[in-house]
């Protein structure tokens, strides 16, 4: 029997509006659904299109906004490509009168090997996995600063750890990393707050990487890893009392994570090659002294502290 989640109590988003793409898919819907019950005003924005990014239709977006409504719930639909950035906002400014939270879940992938993926379908996962998400943020920023108040959420993805036959996507959720953390530096002093998650759910594009798996082992992730299992923690990084920022959290099958983003102490005293390829297993230690830096400044810091 699957878990039953409670997801936030009601009220928890009253006032706030919301701001998912990808808004109909495996996470994207359960998300809209949850903040709109906890009293968020939703735009709801979905191209409707096949995983790789080809093909729209109006009708996904358009459901999960009748479903909100049916249950009293507020939101619109947007059926832009993620990378209409403008037209995007400008749907919650006109229809609500502002913007609070965004959570960019909208993306794309391609199959195969590297030699088999071209620059075009590079281009193509970019722009929508990595790109958009800034143009959103390029808008909705002067916004957010006007009111000292914002809450972004970034898709990143544990595929950062190294995936074959993902170079594309790997590049682009990996985009996510850094700039998450330098947006967190920009939006402190105007009380926003920028986070990364790397979710994991069984979706239309996780498919293809189990299609050699037993069925039962497929219905046992199913059913593991739904898109539901992932919305805890969104919500909580989107809610107003979260003070975290900058940092890179994993979720999935009810549990919560952290990727880090670390340095070890580096080693000084590399005249030539010889001295770089002798000295190269130290660094790889597991042992060796670290420190995850929040800022460039921190990791120039730690730098400056010396070497071995």
């Amino acid at each position: 029997m699957p878990p039953v989640f409670s997801f936030a109590p009601p009220g928890s988003f009253v006032n706030r509006t919301v701001l998912v793409t990808g808004a109909a898919g495996t996470i994207g819907k359960p998300l809209c659904l949850a903040f709109a019950s906890a009293g968020a005003n939703v735009i709801v924005n979905d191209l409707g299109g096949s995983y790789d990014g080809t093909g729209s239709s109006t009708s996904p977006a358009h459901a999960v906004v009748a479903e909100i409504q049916q249950n009293g719930g507020s939101a619109i639909a947007s059926t832009h490509s993620v990378t209409d950035a403008e037209a995007i906002i400008s749907i919650a400014i006109s229809t609500f009168g502002r913007l609070d939270i965004i959570i960019n879940n909208a993306g794309i992938t391609h199959y195969g090997l590297l030699e088999t993926q071209t620059p075009a379908t590079f281009r193509q996962v970019f722009e929508t996995n990595a790109l958009a998400p800034m143009a959103l943020l390029h808008h909705a920023w002067p916004l957010f600063q006007a009111q000292s108040y914002g809450r972004v959420v970034n898709f990143s993805s544990d595929a950062v750890f190294g995936m074959p036959n993902s170079s594309p996507y790997v590049l682009s959720r990996g985009a996510m990393l850094g700039v998450t953390r330098s947006l967190a530096l920009e939006g402190a002093p105007h009380n926003i707050r920028v986070n990364a998650i790397g979710p994991t759910s069984y979706s239309r594009m996780m498919e293809p990487m189990m299609q050699d798996l037993p069925p039962q082992h497929r219905e046992a992730t199913k059913a593991s890893y739904s898109g539901e299992s992932n919305v805890p923690l969104i919500l909580a990084l989107a809610h107003e009392s979260c003070e975290v920022s900058g940092q890179i959290f994993s979720s999935g099958g009810n549990g919560i994570g952290r990727l880090v983003l670390g340095t070890v102490k580096q080693i000084g005293g590399i005249m030539s090659m010889e001295d770089a390829q002798r000295r190269l297993p130290e660094l790889l230690e597991r042992g060796r002294e670290w420190v995850e830096p929040m800022s460039i400044q921190e990791f120039a810091d730690f730098r400056a502290r010396g070497s071995d």
